[in-house]
């Protein structure tokens, strides 16, 4: 009786080779089909391009807002010259300013046209490749080294721009003035409710596409409940009692003279002027008395800290 035998050794090992090769090139097919890490068609996005367009971000040329090649490192960083710096007054920057018929414009800058003008674009934030867009994570375009960096967490992202400096960046940014610190939750003292994520980054509250801020009830379903808040609720924003940053509080009128933080300051034409700002620092203790103190200006009843009225 004869014994059957297999195949030999060195060919099982090219068989298993060409099997390999075949799992791999499909799979690689798959994901080149698929787009690498996570990668979709920006088409894919009608909603979220739309609201950007719409938002403060996404219509960033601005006479006004310095169209140029220094100013641009926030609001077009592909436009950024890193060579581009202030000049000397009056023309300190290339913009319009509001009391001047013609265009200021400074040696030291150039004047970007505004068909030439790319702004704060999807590639700013997220990996574009093509016609693909990466929507697992966040990057940032390094207008540099025209290459993407990888950020930890939303807060990295938008303290690319929202920074202050007075020296050289890595935006290019000398004298900015648009830091927002968290310094850790947004709430300072709240105590976080079980399961939940204290807010601490800037995600948390603001759309990342429309960059509106989220309500204080969109979480706090409750505090229409409570006694204090429906009788302020008409005339008082959350953030004028519960401010922990010592902001000024006053009324906006353009705001229907609802009282909340404010800053007042000197605009570019010399009037002083006061607008309505969020605070980001939050606490839940509230002091009665820092608006219903003696003698104040809108005639309310004086009130100690804790709210007793005093005689």
């Amino acid at each position: 009786m004869r014994t059957l035998q297999g195949p030999p050794l060195w060919l099982k090992l090219i068989l298993c080779a060409v099997v390999v090769l075949g799992v791999a090139l499909a799979l690689n097919n798959a994901a080149q089909a698929q787009g690498p890490d996570d990668m979709k068609p920006i088409a894919d996005f009608p909603d979220q391009m739309g609201e950007w367009a719409a938002s403060a971000h996404g219509n960033t040329y601005d006479l006004g807002k310095g169209p140029n090649t220094y100013c641009s490192r926030c609001h077009s960083p592909q436009n950024w010259d890193p060579a581009a710096r202030p000049s000397a007054p009056p023309n300190c920057v290339t913009c319009k300013f509001p009391q001047d018929p013609e265009l200021r414009i400074a040696p030291t800058m150039d004047f970007v046209e505004e068909a030439d003008w790319v702004g704060i674009a999807c590639s700013t934030c997220h990996v574009v490749e093509g016609d693909l867009i990466q929507t697992a994570s966040n990057a940032w375009l390094n207008p540099i080294a025209e290459e993407y960096e990888p950020v930890a967490s939303s807060n990295e992202l938008c303290g690319k721009c929202h920074t202050n400096s007075t020296g050289v960046s890595e935006t290019g940014g000398r004298g900015v003035d648009h830091e927002v610190i968290l310094g850790g939750s947004a709430h300072r003292n709240w105590a976080a409710t079980i399961g939940m994520r204290r807010p601490d980054r800037c995600t948390d509250c603001h759309n990342p596409h429309t960059q509106q801020p989220a309500a204080c009830t969109d979480c706090h379903t409750d505090i229409a409940e409570i006694e204090v808040h429906q009788t302020h609720a008409a005339a008082v924003s959350c953030v004028a009692c519960h401010d922990a940053s010592g902001a000024q509080v006053g009324s906006v009128e353009a705001m229907g003279g609802v009282w909340t933080t404010v800053l007042s300051e000197m605009s570019r034409s010399g009037e002083m002027t006061t607008k309505p700002i969020i605070t980001h620092s939050l606490q839940w203790q509230v002091a009665c008395d820092r608006c219903h103190f003696p003698d104040n200006p809108a005639g309310l009843t004086v009130r100690d800290a804790n709210g007793a009225p005093v005689q």
